[in-house]
């Protein structure tokens, strides 16, 4: 299974040129999911949502619409998982609310914590939550090069958790390290893919493609056809400053896999988004 979307659903620049103009920010949510698979949620990185705000998610998209929650910064850049068992058990609670439609959680970590400073608590806290996870699906994300290595995916696939493949300028490229565990049958069966290109000097805007990567997408194409065939679930997330405007990003994207995998084409819904869906955006 391979599922494609993007990063938030919650851009007003994108009137116009995704969203009618004229569809109220309630309905983002709502429109987004008939057009694609699934969305990564960064707002949970600046607090974990409400109950009742997951629930008006669930209520607002089709039942095979999946949600890639971010951990909340309290785990990760303040406390640098160091003495947050209780944030992270209620986070793991919220992802077991979303049920089947919780894609790999994404825990993304600072550049400032490093392998070399911060190795023990960071071994530590992979440890504690693998034995916690109870079939959720995780993916860490590591930014400081002493950790961007195999020998680290290969630690964290031993562990049952992902490691988040990101395409980002100044980012090592870890797919063939990772896609070696998957070949040897040592890595978790779906992978989490974040598409993010040049975020300090790529493009400015977000309503339009200005930076085509052709030749990247032709990669990557090859790349996930090798997963599907493997038998990995593939979540991916595309970001603005990859392009210039993500959602164009995505179905550029899937023209190409529908080449080359089994690939559903999105057909547009018969029906309206529903009109009643609350705080969708909280």
């Amino acid at each position: 299974m391979i599922s494609l979307g993007v990063a938030s659903w919650l851009f007003d620049a994108w009137r116009g040129v995704f969203y009618p103009e004229t569809l109220p920010r309630s309905q983002y949510l709502t429109y987004y999911a008939h057009r694609f698979r699934t969305v990564q949620v960064n707002s949970s990185f600046y607090g974990q949502p409400r109950t009742t705000t997951v629930d008006n998610w669930l209520q607002a998209t089709p039942d095979d619409f999946t949600f890639c929650l971010k951990f909340p910064r309290a785990i990760s850049h303040e406390k640098r998982l160091v003495d947050c068992e209780p944030e992270t058990l209620s986070f793991l609670d919220l992802l077991r609310r979303l049920g089947n439609r919780a894609a790999p959680a994404l825990l993304q970590l600072p550049p400032s914590l490093s392998r070399q400073h911060d190795g023990r608590a960071l071994a530590d806290y992979l440890a504690w939550i693998a034995g916690r996870l109870d079939g959720l699906r995780l993916a860490v994300e590591v930014r400081s090069p002493d950790l961007m290595t195999p020998a680290f995916a290969a630690y964290v696939a031993e562990l049952g958790i992902g490691l988040t493949l990101v395409d980002r300028v100044g980012t090592a490229d870890l797919f063939d390290a990772w896609l070696a565990l998957v070949m040897q049958e040592r890595a978790p069966d779906f992978a989490l893919i974040r598409w993010i290109g040049d975020d300090k000097d790529g493009p400015v805007g977000d309503r339009e493609i200005t930076f085509p990567r052709d030749a990247d997408l032709e990669r990557w194409t090859g790349r996930l056809a090798i997963l599907d065939g493997l038998g990995v679930d593939v979540f991916g997330y595309m970001h603005n400053p990859y392009e210039g405007h993500s959602p164009a990003s995505v179905r550029r994207l899937e023209e190409r896999l529908r080449a080359v995998v089994d690939l559903p084409a999105w057909t547009p819904p018969s029906v309206p988004p529903h009109p009643a869906q609350m705080s969708l955006f909280e």
